[in-house]
């Protein structure tokens, strides 16, 4: 029996996950939200698996996630093979600006920045102090943090992509936290990694690219990379492609950064 935490579960990638991974009766699946009352489709999941846990927390404050923990702990007695830091946001409404446009707007760079390194980095932290010693107690010992090509140099450099500002700086900081965390917990036999899921079909990502003047704009800078990209890929499909890359964590690529195809093919 292997169990997962997954934050950020209500919907996208994280119900993905939870969806594929529960087809397993050997699976525990720890779904973690921030209110059920988005939860419609993970709640009728959750209905019909009895394997899945759904847990109602705030990966911004610690105490409840401590109490999250503890729910986990009681069903698991006191262990967590995988920890997958799903939750994210692209933060404020100043994500559509290149950084030259926020000279003279102080207050609306440190908000984009600072809003997007509390939610998709600092919380993050939080989300790993709290499973950390069910993780030490577990088999597999892997925390996976789902990153983005955002946050890569390469990427940003090939594609030309300037926008997204604090999304890209947060991802790109929790990616050196996420190897961090793997320098320091190696001695514990704790593998880390940060993983970026592709380009993937989800609302969130429809919300961004899903204007015809938008997609074809992303489409030209990824085609950049892969001239073979045509759009986004489904949920499932990132997903099980991720769960193979998790699989093959070993002790070898711990605290690396790599893609859905395990290596550093974005699409």
């Amino acid at each position: 029996m292997v169990s997962w935490a997954i934050t950020g579960a209500t919907r996208g990638i994280g119900l993905g996950f939870v969806d594929i991974l529960s087809v397993d009766p050997k699976n525990q699946v720890f779904a973690i939200i921030r209110s059920r009352a988005t939860a419609g489709p993970l709640e009728e999941l959750a209905a019909k698996r009895k394997n899945i846990h759904i847990l109602v927390t705030d990966i911004s404050e610690p105490r409840k996630l401590d109490q999250a923990a503890a729910e986990v702990s009681k069903v698991t007695a006191g262990s967590l093979d995988v920890s997958i830091l799903n939750a994210g946001s692209a933060g404020p409404e100043t994500s559509a600006l290149p950084p030259t446009a926020f000279r003279g707007k102080e207050e609306a760079l440190e908000k984009e920045i600072n809003e997007n390194i509390k939610t998709n980095l600092i919380s993050n932290i939080y989300v790993i102090y709290s499973f950390l010693d069910l993780v030490r107690n577990g088999k597999e010992k892997k925390i996976i943090f789902i990153s983005s090509p955002s946050g890569d140099v390469e990427f940003t450099r090939v594609t030309g992509i300037s926008t997204v500002l604090g999304y890209s700086i947060s991802k790109a900081g929790m990616n050196i936290v996420t190897t961090k965390f793997g320098a320091e917990l190696a001695q514990d036999g704790i593998k880390t990694l940060s993983l970026s899921p592709g380009w993937v079909n989800t609302d969130a990502a429809q919300a961004v690219t899903g204007e015809p003047a938008i997609r074809e704009f992303m489409l030209k800078a990824f085609r950049k990379l892969d001239q073979s990209v045509n759009g986004p890929m489904p949920v499932d499909e990132s997903v099980i492609d991720q769960l193979q890359v998790i699989q093959g964590l070993t002790e070898a690529n711990s605290g690396k950064f790599l893609t859905h195809r395990g290596n550093n093919d974005w699409f």
